[in-house]
């Protein structure tokens, strides 16, 4: 039995949120999330993949300096070269077989120690399983983690550290922008 007079309840406000206070985190607060440990180790592994130099990457870059001509390919000065699998693709070969300059991913496996391309090489060879394999291993397993890349040019050379190359000009030079990629058709 209620006895006494009627009591209105008040309306609900939220509490103002600058006078609330967090409670300090407790170690049994710090929860372990074994996929975000995962998600971490699989980010790490393609950072790790991105900071080598392929030679694909060699093929594709030029000297950017206002007034070089004859700026690519570049030549490689190869301090530490890193062998690195790579899943075997015939088809993404075969559709970068005619966007890339052979004679230059020749003297440049060469340079890094890998001889085993043929002197000269045709569409024709496409069909050559071997040929594909070496070309494969040459264009995408062959990475440059620590050396220069040189202008033939003006021999300004341009340092890769950790497989990145740095092809940044100093203040005092000027930038040359060419429409390299036009002409090679990519």
């Amino acid at each position: 039995m209620v006895t006494g007079p009627a009591q209105k309840k008040s309306p609900v406000r939220p509490p103002n949120p600058s006078t609330l206070s967090l409670p300090a985190k407790t170690s049994e607060q710090n929860f372990h999330f074994p996929h975000q440990e995962r998600e971490t180790e699989e980010r790490r592994e393609k950072k790790k993949k991105k900071k080598k130099m392929r030679l694909l990457t060699h093929n594709m870059l030029s000297s950017n300096i206002k007034g070089v001509t004859n700026g690519f390919p570049l030549l490689i000065e190869a301090e530490k070269v890193v062998e690195k699998q790579v899943d075997f693709n015939p088809d993404f070969l075969k559709n970068m077989f005619s966007k890339i300059d052979y004679n230059a991913l020749l003297a440049a496996s060469k340079t890094v120690g890998y001889g085993d391309l043929p002197d000269a090489a045709d569409a024709a060879m496409l069909d050559s399983d071997e040929f594909l394999r070496r070309f494969h291993h040459a264009l995408l397993e062959l990475h440059l983690e620590e050396g220069a890349l040189v202008c033939p040019e003006t021999g300004r050379r341009f340092p890769v550290s950790k497989g990145i190359p740095n092809m940044l000009l100093h203040e005092d030079e000027e930038t040359n922008v060419l429409y390299f990629w036009a002409e090679r058709k990519i």
